[in-house]
């Protein structure tokens, strides 16, 4: 019983570890990049939507980290949420404003919006009930992707599943609290993209 407690432990820490939102983040923006027609240089496009949605973010964590203002890189404590979240909310309104000028397609600064909007409603909710960012990171860009892509991509939402149990598994959150955040990740950002779509004449 204690080996497969451990051997649970270090599946649920590596798929945490593996699956944070900033590796979501990558995977759709690239997808988003390349699988649909851009107005610029598909390469600028990609290199500008990952440095905001993936590499800055995360890369503010980290440095929170070496400062020792968070414990770990997935920010167990709720009350170390706040900054990161909102110096992240910030850097995703850049980037949906740098890609809305390049010239990107609504199909990647819709997504960058909705990681602005996404991570707002999760900080304000983190100031009382710590809500799962990592579900709202997994089921937000797949949906953004179902959308786009059409929802034969719905089996992939079983990772989200995935990223649930490893939360729970690891005591980071409870299973209200990352049903919670895949719900908000889908509703949000299907009412986000549906609305920019339909704005920018893409659907």
């Amino acid at each position: 019983m204690r080996l497969n407690s451990t051997v649970k432990q270090r599946a649920a820490r590596t798929i945490s570890y593996l699956l944070m939102p900033t590796t979501f983040a990558f995977v759709a923006f690239l997808l988003l990049t390349f699988f649909t027609r851009q107005h610029t240089d598909k390469l600028t496009v990609a290199g500008v939507s990952l440095l905001f949605g993936a590499v800055l973010p995360f890369g503010y964590l980290y440095f929170l980290l070496r400062k020792e203002k968070v414990t770990q890189i997935d920010v167990p404590i709720r009350q170390q949420r706040t900054v990161p979240y909102l110096i992240s909310v910030v850097i995703y309104l850049i980037g949906s404003l740098v890609l809305y000028i390049m010239g990107a397609s609504v199909t990647v600064y819709a997504l960058m919006v909705c990681y602005a909007t996404n991570t707002l409603v999760v900080s304000l909710i983190n100031t009382q009930w710590k809500i799962s960012a990592h579900a709202t990171g997994a089921s937000g860009p797949l949906t953004a992707l179902a959308l786009t892509f059409g929802w034969l991509l719905l089996p992939f939402f079983l990772i989200v599943i995935l990223v649930a149990w490893a939360r729970v598994e690891l005591k980071a959150h409870t299973p209200a609290q990352v049903v919670a955040g895949a719900f908000l990740g889908i509703v949000l950002t299907a009412a986000q993209v549906e609305a920019l779509y339909k704005i920018a004449g893409a659907k």
